[in-house]
């Protein structure tokens, strides 16, 4: 049996003036930050923005080229800008569907000696066909949730070292969309088929958000009330998250989608603003802004039922803990 839930909520944002623009973003010269997946998209604009304004970023992405080339293309940009900066920008490699491979980026990032104020998980993939990450884990749930659990957990104790500190989760309004009654099913996890690539995309969105709770709740119970933990949906952006769209949905579908997202999809630019927010406004620490969910732009916004659910909320975090654990990943 499947559910369907829907905000109607959600829509009242295409009404309300933008909450957060580039302008708003203060200098950010003492901070060090990590985007996941900055190469492209979201992560690019996220990591030029955060740069723009003097903070150190490190591209944490799959491709090495890939990530120089963005760095070099952000250099490029910021002397036309703002030709007297000297951005600060790294690269750490990352494979998401690998967990052992986000230990090792966790190691090495930690092995610097660097603060770290703002970690900006930002990379993800979108409907993908069926398959498996290499621990054995639905793909896409491994790469747009489990990876950037153990990846945020490892670097935690080093985000409540640095504090005031940002963790950014970026969801979808996917989230309230079509899935399995009760969210998650945790037993068809393992399985590369179980549900559809529609129900994979929208069950991992809606995990982010969990999540993002879920921390949110133990480092206030922690007494870490400056590590600020949010989720987002940055809006329908044109991005390459459907690339794998006609290998799921059909060669039509995919071709609407992509002109759809061309004719009506917000540039990749206005879609960061709401990470942004989260990242770098002041107003997240001025008004103690934990465990919320914003959508355009940096609008709050109550998510779906499922992902307020307290029990679901605890459920994952302690499948997602557990998981790392066995293998070694993680220490409790």
């Amino acid at each position: 049996m499947l559910e369907s839930i829907y905000n109607i909520d959600y829509w009242k944002t295409y009404v309300l003036k933008p909450n957060f623009s580039h302008d708003n973003i203060p200098d950010l010269t003492t901070q060090v930050a990590i985007v996941t997946g900055g190469n492209t998209g979201l992560g690019y604009e996220t990591a030029l923005a955060l740069a723009a304004k003097g903070a150190h970023v490190f591209l944490a992405c799959r491709h090495k080229q890939k990530a120089l080339d963005a760095i070099e293309r952000i250099e490029r940009e910021l002397a036309e800008t703002a030709p007297h900066l000297y951005p600060k920008l790294d690269f750490l490699s990352l494979d998401l569907a690998d967990l052992r491979s986000v230990a090792r980026t966790a190691r090495e990032f930690l092995s610097k000696g660097l603060s770290l104020n703002i970690l900006v998980n930002n990379a993800g993939v979108g409907m993908m066909p069926p398959g498996l990450s290499k621990d054995g884990v639905e793909i896409v749930f491994a790469v747009n949730h489990l990876g950037h659990f153990l990846l945020t957990q490892l670097l935690l104790p080093k985000l409540i070292e640095s504090q005031p500190s940002r963790i950014v989760n970026v969801s979808s309004m996917a989230h309230e969309l079509e899935l399995p009654l009760g969210g998650i099913q945790f037993g068809t996890l393992s399985q590369a088929d179980a549900e559809t690539p529609i129900i994979h995309y929208n069950r991992s969105k809606l995990a982010n958000i969990l999540y993002t709770k879920a921390l949110a709740r133990r480092l206030t119970n922690a007494g870490h009330d400056r590590v600020f933990v949010n989720a987002v949906y940055p809006g329908f952006c044109f991005t390459r998250i459907d690339n794998d769209v006609t290998l799921t949905q059909g060669k039509v579908v995919s071709k609407l989608l992509t002109l759809t997202r061309a004719w009506a999809g917000r540039s990749a630019a206005d879609g960061a603003l709401s990470q942004l927010y989260c990242a770098a406004s002041p107003e997240i620490q001025d008004r103690q802004l934990s465990g919320r969910y914003f959508v355009p732009d940096a609008h709050e916004l109550r998510p779906s039922p499922y992902a307020m659910n307290k029990e679901l909320q605890e459920r994952l975090f302690k499948y997602s803990e557990d998981f790392v654990f066995k293998r070694g990943l993680l220490t409790t």
